[in-house]
């Protein structure tokens, strides 16, 4: 009889773990995974083979068969695309929106997180530093240059209207009038006054000018014209009695250090600001220079100092037409004229061809003949007189 077939098979010296598969009515026996050994088909044992073998063998466990995983699928890779320009403009405004989106939903987040709004975490940073004491308002830049723009103007308009209302005028003498109102000398009464303008204060400006007047002028015989000569005042600071314009009396000082005379200091600083010089008509016209005297003594000493130049420095105005005489080397005189001392210089006849004399300790004349300094006499001591009364 054959032999049954046992529960193991010697293919090798060493047992090997069988493993049983059931499968319908057929139980299979499987070899290991990673061996090839042929299995053989047992057959199904009757239901009483079964019982007597369950209740004469220990229970076996059923091994079950891991399943075999399927291989996998071929993947087909397909060619990549190029990228075009608008592809990549694309992306990066896409890479830029979701940048600003990731942004803002962070702050959104952390808003959320704190519970706390904006305005509460500015307000708590201010009280925090209105507690330390380093709490200062801060004005916006914009609203700075406002307020300064607007403040400038406005000091700006109240000061121009301010202005208009003081503003001094020249032909008034408002309470307000913040000039200086000059007089013209009072020395003599003259029968007419004129004004003299020069640009500038100088020689060749004020001779021509003088000169012009000499020529010019035509006043009946022994009446007396007396010029105040003005200039330009750049400081509008300055105005002349009865005259609308700006302009300043030329003084003595400036009138002598526009001609260039060589007049002593010491005689120019007591002499006064205010000198009058004119015409007297008297055959032609006679110079005649007053000067207003600060102290007799001084100024007497200085004339007698400024003779040795003074008939040259003098001469453009003051020489006759029909002079003979030599401008240098003419020794003074003195002489008497309506009892009064003059010093003066005469020609081969013994007349007045230049003199100077005190009709007064305040008051010094200078002229070229006897008969306009008789007539200069008469009017200042008229014009003193009017003066006391």
């Amino acid at each position: 009889m054959p032999e049954e077939p046992t529960n193991k098979e010697e293919y090798n010296d060493e047992p090997r773990d069988k493993v049983i598969e059931i499968s319908g009515d057929s139980i299979k026996e499987l070899e290991p995974e990673g061996e090839k050994t042929p299995t053989e088909i047992i057959p199904k044992p009757t239901a009483e083979e079964m019982l007597l073998e369950k209740t004469s063998q220990p229970e076996e466990k059923v091994v079950e068969t891991p399943k075999k995983e399927a291989p996998p699928q071929s993947v087909v890779f397909e060619p990549e695309k190029e990228e075009t320009k608008d592809d990549l403009k694309e992306k990066e405004e896409n890479s830029l929106m979701k940048t600003i989106r990731t942004y803002k939903s962070d702050v959104v987040e952390e808003m959320k997180k704190q519970k706390s709004s904006l305005t509460s975490m500015v307000l708590a940073e201010k009280d925090k530093q209105q507690k330390q004491g380093k709490f200062v308002p801060k004005v916006k830049p914009n609203k700075k240059i406002f307020i300064l723009l607007g403040g400038t103007f406005l000091i700006l308009v109240i000061g121009f209207v301010g202005y208009s209302f003081v503003k001094p005028n020249p032909n008034t003498g408002g309470e307000n009038q913040e000039i200086t109102i000059q007089q013209i000398s009072t020395l003599i009464l003259p029968n007419y006054k004129r004004e003299i303008y020069v640009d500038r204060v100088k020689r060749d400006n004020i001779i021509n000018a003088l000169q012009k007047e000499k020529q010019e002028t035509s006043i009946p015989l022994g009446y007396v014209i007396q010029f105040f000569l003005t200039t330009e005042d750049k400081t509008k600071s300055f105005v002349i009695e009865d005259e609308p314009d700006y302009k300043l009396l030329i003084t003595t000082e400036s009138f002598f250090d526009g001609i260039e005379s060589k007049i002593p200091n010491s005689l120019i600083r007591n002499l006064e600001q205010e000198f009058i010089i004119g015409y007297h008509s008297s055959l032609g016209n006679n110079p005649f220079l007053i000067l207003k005297v600060k102290s007799y003594n001084n100024v007497f000493a200085g004339m007698l100092e400024w003779e040795k130049t003074m008939y040259r420095d003098l001469s453009p105005v003051f020489v006759k037409d029909d002079s003979k005489i030599s401008l240098d080397n003419n020794p003074f005189q003195d002489i008497v004229v309506s009892n009064r001392d003059v010093r003066a210089i005469l020609n081969s006849s013994g007349k007045i061809e230049f003199a100077y004399s005190f009709p007064n300790p305040e008051t010094l004349i200078i002229t070229n003949n006897e008969t306009t300094l008789q007539e200069l006499y008469r009017r200042v001591t008229n014009a003193r007189l009017e003066r006391k009364d």
